[in-house]
């Protein structure tokens, strides 16, 4: 059949008297086509048409997902061997996984445990899981399965239902001890699962339910739990719902903490590691609360709980003080691996000029400026050097290329990415490139790029370790709509482009687990609200992956949240990661600060890496753009306390 079509298509097109170009340039067009409209009939239940258009498609490389849909849409009557037949002829492909994970669930709501346990695979989820120990228990193999049953059981969450079959039998063999009770209980709560605590707390004996109840009031009303008698006495009980409590207090007021902490130590015998890691806690929490001897605290935490974070903060609040000596102190300090770190490189070199060490800071700071990053455009700022791109694109065999891309996986996400279902394309490339060398990498990452498919592009070539190719890593598209609206709302070019970058990737159809959306990750509140501000049409939040609206609408909130900061593209872009309230907070109490040891001094680890590389970004994309590279040093005049943004209203 597909012959005969092609021999048609031939003719006409010599009766046409004119090259069939897009034919020739998209020879799968036409199959595309009627794979989509085999789908859409199949998911109207046309059956007809679909047999009919899937029957026209047997050598098309996505008939497979055709054989897939239609016998996920009727599982419970399918044929094992049909299915049984799919899963291992696409055993080593994602269909097959997929189509056994679903055919799993359908075997167990049928209670068809003999089928279930024949075709049941390891590695597969928790509620997959306890269907299988559902199974054995129903085959008569119930000894095989107190270990994984235990194992399941005992987590810091709720499990699902389908674990309830299992966890009444560990019930019923009295499996589940007081000790194993309270195991459950402490990762319920250090998970914040105070309902599962209260749950469990049930079936402890009646003396101890008492305890449990006080635990979970400390989550709530930490200090309130502390002055409670049933504390009074030093046991191990006790021992443990203080330190949580202290540790709740720490999270919203460390001087409290701290107080509490000092006066009730020497009453108990807690355990040297417990008390240095709660140290350590309330320590790091006065960091992030700005309080002024947050960095005394740091340097007197025991050394037994001294790790990276410490190490980092105990620099940071030196920065925030200005003590150039501890600054370099504790860089000094660091272990090699992490001083060799750009951050600490420049800091050191700031923290030499600033004592008096003029040669090896200068020196530092030309080692540091060779490089391409945003600690590496600050140093070359204060060398006065124009910055070192570093552009090497990557070096490609045509041939290797081709040969790539004709590899069945990657002919499917071709197809799957054409015809816009994104989400298969994805699961498909993950797959096809999970097991690929570093080389191979960075050759799917320009197979990628040839393609248009940036995202894939970026991701692929960073999991390759090769950072060298400017023009794969950070491309120009949609750079019509991006200088338009930049225009537009009086942005740069590269700031828009930069947030992007970091924010997507150009991944369009990018979801976050808060719900963010599209290219520059909108949250659907915010995008309604800056639509009805600006007078932008919006008729469905659904519109926010459309690149147009989008970019549009986030340019919008980008100059909504400059107007704001005295069109400070620093504070604007944590303002646009972390909001604007959370930065209004880390703003300087009463003087005015380096951007540089502002940025330093962020309290949350994503938004300050997220500026810094906004920041690097905008200076990277003006190149790629052919424009005169804007120095960092221009974005990042001084940052005004918050007493001037709340005299201005803003």
């Amino acid at each position: 059949m597909r012959q005969i079509l092609s021999l048609i298509t031939l003719i006409l097109c010599l009766l046409a008297a004119a090259p069939c170009t897009l034919a020739a340039e998209d020879p799968l067009r036409q199959d595309r086509d009627r794979f989509l409209e085999a789908r859409k009939a199949l998911d109207e239940d046309r059956l007809n048409d679909y047999r009919l258009l899937a029957a026209q498609l047997e050598d098309y490389p996505l008939h497979p997902y055709l054989q897939y849909w239609n016998l996920q849409r009727n599982l419970q009557q399918a044929d094992a061997g049909a299915v049984n037949a799919f899963i291992n002829r696409y055993a080593d492909d994602p269909l097959g996984p997929r189509l056994r994970r679903s055919w799993l669930y359908t075997l167990a709501r049928s209670k068809n445990w003999k089928q279930f346990l024949a075709d049941y695979r390891e590695p597969q989820p928790a509620r997959l899981q306890c269907y299988r120990l559902q199974a054995l228990l129903h085959t008569g193999k119930a000894n095989s399965i107190t270990a994984a049953a235990l194992e399941l059981w005992l987590v810091g969450k709720s499990q699902d239902k389908a674990c309830d079959p299992v966890f009444a039998w560990l019930d019923k063999k009295d499996l589940i001890t007081t000790d194993l009770l309270w195991q459950r209980i402490r990762l319920a709560m250090d998970e914040g699962n105070a309902s599962l605590a209260g749950y469990l707390a049930k079936r402890l004996p009646e003396q101890d339910r008492a305890w449990v109840t006080l635990w979970r009031t400390a989550r709530s009303r930490p200090a309130q739990t502390l002055d409670d008698p049933q504390l009074a006495k030093d046991t191990p009980r006790a021992r443990e719902i203080i330190l949580y409590a202290l540790q709740r207090i720490a999270r919203s007021d460390a001087p409290q903490a701290h107080r509490r902490w000092t006066a009730l130590q020497p009453d108990y015998r807690f355990n040297p590691e417990e008390a240095a890691q709660l140290e350590k806690q309330i320590a790091l929490s006065a960091t992030w609360q700005n309080h002024p001897e947050a960095h005394d605290w740091l340097v007197a935490v025991p050394e037994n709980a001294v790790d990276t974070k410490v190490r980092e903060w105990r620099i940071r609040t030196a920065l925030a003080s200005e003590d150039w000596p501890a600054v370099l102190e504790h860089i000094e300090a660091l272990p090699a691996e992490e001083a060799h770190r750009e951050e600490w490189r420049y800091w050191k070199s700031r923290a030499l000029e600033h004592t008096g060490q003029r040669l090896p800071a200068m020196d530092g700071l030309a080692r540091l400026a060779k490089e391409r990053d945003y600690h590496a455009f600050l140093a070359a700022d204060l060398l006065r050097w124009p910055y070192e791109m570093g552009n090497q694109p990557l070096t490609v065999d045509p041939e290797a290329l081709e040969a790539l891309g004709k590899r069945p996986g990657f002919v499917r996400a071709r197809e799957l990415y054409r015809a816009e279902l994104l989400i298969e394309a994805r699961r498909e490339w993950y797959h096809a490139t999970s097991q690929l060398s570093s080389d191979e990498l960075k050759l799917a990452a320009a197979l990628a790029q040839q393609w248009g498919w940036h995202d894939n592009a970026i991701m692929t070539v960073a999991r390759s370790g090769d950072y060298s190719d400017l023009e794969l890593r950070f491309p120009l598209d949609h750079q019509a709509e991006i200088e338009r609206y930049a225009g537009s709302y009086q942005l740069k070019p590269g700031h828009v482009f930069a947030v992007i970058r970091q924010e997507s990737a150009f991944n369009k159809d990018a979801r976050s687990h808060a719900g963010a959306m599209g290219l520059m990750q909108l949250m659907p509140k915010t995008g309604r609200a800056t639509a009805r501000r600006n007078n932008i049409p919006l008729s469905s939040t659904s519109k926010l992956y459309e690149p147009d609206t989008n970019i549009q609408i986030g340019s919008a909130y980008l100059r909504q949240v400059m107007d704001k900061f005295d069109d400070s593209i620093v504070l604007a872009s944590a303002a646009y990661n972390a909001g604007p309230h959370r930065v209004q907070r880390w703003l300087p109490e009463e003087d005015e600060q380096s951007a540089a040891s502002w940025i330093a001094l962020i309290p949350f680890t994503e938004t300050r890496k997220y500026v810094q590389r906004v920041l690097a970004y905008a200076a990277i994309y003006d190149w790629r753009m052919d424009a005169p590279v804007t120095p960092l040093w221009k974005h990042m005049p001084r940052v005004k306390p918050k007493s001037h943004y709340e005299s201005t209203g803003k």
